[in-house]
């Protein structure tokens, strides 16, 4: 079985998929990275109205759709995840620091979910040695492409200690870790189930090439 037609690529390396990516990843060559946001296993909805009122993520219902990309693909990764639910094994614990622009969560408990984890694992990551508390504000529901989307800052410092080479993303949603690579010159292949959002990834990445350092 041969991939699909790319439902975008730049010809610098930056592609999109366009379909389940338990169908399309057993046929991808090899990547060095896989850094993406899958569903975390935690049933997540929204309920605080607007745009995203009610929004549910396909898979969300376990970690089945985590742990088998986790296990067929061995190179290093990047994951992330809610801390209410049980971590992969991994090699190390970040925490995203979301800032002020989070969910009110339980209003009867005094303290408020604003934070988020990141799992890594593999060797290859390198860089300055940097704090595991990783602060940058999520983005506020007016001026986001998805109600899961991470900042674009927040994918590219993760990126930047990555191991050089192709990176993958098989829960794309809007495009960000896509964004990223292209904004660092690096390449990045992302699968997306819904049509909607890989129209959204494909019209940012037609932007220009943003300043990430």
């Amino acid at each position: 079985m041969s991939l699909p037609v790319p439902y975008y690529d730049d010809g610098r390396g930056i592609v999109i998929y366009h379909g389940d990516c338990r169908e399309i990843l057993q046929q991808l060559p090899k990547v060095d990275l896989v850094l993406t946001d899958p569903p975390y296993g935690c049933a997540a909805t929204t309920g605080w109205g607007g745009t995203y009122d009610k929004f549910e993520i396909a898979g969300d219902k376990d970690t089945t759709l985590r742990d088998w990309v986790i296990q067929i693909f061995p190179c290093p990764w990047i994951i992330f995840g809610s801390p209410r639910i049980a971590r992969p094994s991994c090699k190390a614990v970040l925490i995203w620091n979301k800032g002020e622009h989070t969910g009110m969560g339980d209003l009867s408990f005094p303290w408020k979910p604003d934070f988020e984890e990141i799992y890594i694992n593999g060797i290859g990551f390198s860089g300055p040695r940097t704090s595991s508390v990783l602060s940058f504000n999520a983005r506020i529901d007016s001026g986001r492409y998805h109600p899961a989307e991470k900042p674009v800052e927040l994918i590219a410092a993760l990126m930047m200690k990555g191991p050089l080479g192709t990176i993958l993303d098989p829960f794309m949603g809007s495009g960000t870790t896509l964004r990223a690579a292209k904004d660092l010159g690096r390449k990045c292949i992302g699968i997306e189930i819904e049509e909607k959002y890989c129209e959204i990834a494909a019209r940012r990445l037609q932007q220009e090439v943003l300043n990430l350092g």
